[in-house]
């Protein structure tokens, strides 16, 4: 870590000091709130934080809101940054614990959205603890589920330590109302927002990350602002959806059973280290006429890439049918995505009005409380809640995919249909 990072996150690391003089500097913070953009090096700073307060015996509940494979994701994240430091031998490594060896001290990974057999999992693992880490925090829905097991964090005698780590979001956001705003005006004095850029950290970064980074501050610096520099994002005037609308319409679960499911593309214009991104998006009908957005997966990638990913996405759902606009470049899509399997039904769908046209009936279905977002899509309802059809803004492939998959459901279009180019959009 740089010199400048190290400053920004010293304050954290002095409440797990070995000095009492030391944690006294900062023993009136109870809550931190690490924002920090793509690349900015948060989670190794928060990594490194959790495995130095096991030293001093501090017990530490790791949660996000969904932790179902603590073994396979969170707990090798931190496993590889102790190898990287070279303590790793200090530690066992359990399917949802980290114990130190040395101390006894342990990380427990729990999920905080609730189950059947408890109104919030994350309880379950709350003796012995005094720090609670919510990685991810922006993707927790309620202040009311974080304040329950915030209000468990009470060993006597400890400093007890809340970190909430995350992407800044919509100033709607209950971190934003509740933390972060009563901050910056100067109205907590237990609250430390420690914000990082991957300008801080750009020594840990590779050239194609920066080169991507610079690429969206040339075209579209609002994004890039919001992205890569930790601006909170407000409603935009003469946007089609507002975060209201979006947080309305989210549920956490999908259905057992759905009608019909859908995989929709929205290729990108060029080929090449300025390219667009794919848009590739999942949705499905269901039985009772509502609209479910289940994944978004679009990124950069080469044609073959991104046929291929349609083609996984496709199988993983068991979905009726990949669609995907036509309109730069003919049906290479098509032969691209049978050559890599015949195993797919596809129909090709043409623009013949602008992107504002045809996204106004799809804001009247969210209007209508006829779609659901399954999760959250940070990226995409950025899109979504910034694109106002201004002929400067740049084309925004997330939500063209969007769109073109809500389209083709709602307008009812029968999953026989034949591969032609669909020319009612």
């Amino acid at each position: 870590m740089g010199l400048q990072f190290k400053r920004k996150y010293a304050p954290l690391f002095q409440t797990v000091d070995s000095l009492r003089s030391v944690r006294d500097m900062v023993s009136h913070i109870r809550y931190f709130i690490l924002v920090g953009g793509r690349g900015s090096g948060k989670s190794t700073a928060l990594a490194k934080f959790v495995s130095e307060a096991t030293y001093n015996n501090y017990g530490v509940l790791f949660t996000r809101f969904t932790m179902t494979s603590a073994e396979t994701s969170v707990i090798p994240e931190f496993r590889n940054m102790c190898e990287t430091v070279g303590n790793d031998t200090d530690f066992n490594f359990k399917r949802t614990q980290v114990e130190n060896r040395h101390t006894g001290a342990t990380i427990d990974y729990k999920g905080l959205k609730p189950t059947s057999n408890s109104s919030t999992g994350a309880l379950k693992s709350i003796a012995n603890k005094n720090v609670f880490v919510v990685e991810e925090a922006e993707d927790c829905p309620s202040f009311e589920l974080f304040d329950k097991v915030d209000n468990s964090i009470r060993m006597k005698g400890k400093h007890n330590i809340v970190v909430l780590c995350l992407n800044q979001g919509h100033v709607s956001h209950w971190i934003f109302k509740e933390f972060i705003q009563p901050y910056n005006a100067g109205m907590r004095d237990d609250v430390m927002v420690i914000e990082s850029t991957y300008l801080d950290n750009t020594k840990h970064l590779d050239e194609s990350f920066l080169n991507k980074a610079n690429r969206l501050k040339e075209t579209n610096f609002a994004r890039y602002e919001h992205v890569f520099l930790n601006k909170w994002k407000d409603d935009v005037d003469g946007a089609l959806w507002k975060q209201k609308m979006l947080d309305h319409c989210r549920i956490l679960e999908p259905r057992t059973e759905y009608k019909r499911v859908i995989v929709a593309i929205d290729p990108a214009v060029t080929s090449n280290e300025n390219s667009d991104e794919y848009g590739i998006v999942v949705g499905a009908e269901t039985h009772d006429g509502e609209y479910h957005l289940l994944e978004d997966h679009s990124a950069i990638l080469e044609p073959h890439k991104a046929c291929q990913l349609a083609i996984d996405l496709f199988n993983k759902h068991q979905a009726d049918k990949i669609i995907a606009e036509v309109n730069q470049g003919g049906d290479w899509i098509e032969n691209l995505l049978r050559s890599i399997s015949n195993n797919i039904s596809y129909d090709s769908v043409r623009a013949t009005r602008g992107k504002v046209v045809r996204a106004e009936p799809i804001a009247s279905l969210y209007e209508q409380d006829k779609v659901r977002h399954v999760g959250f899509f940070a990226e995409l309802e950025y899109e979504m809640t910034t694109f106002t059809g201004d002929p400067r803004d740049k084309s925004p492939n997330r939500l063209d995919a969007l769109v073109w998959l809500m389209t083709y459901m709602s307008q009812d279009i029968p999953t026989t249909a034949k591969s032609k180019a669909m020319p009612y959009f």
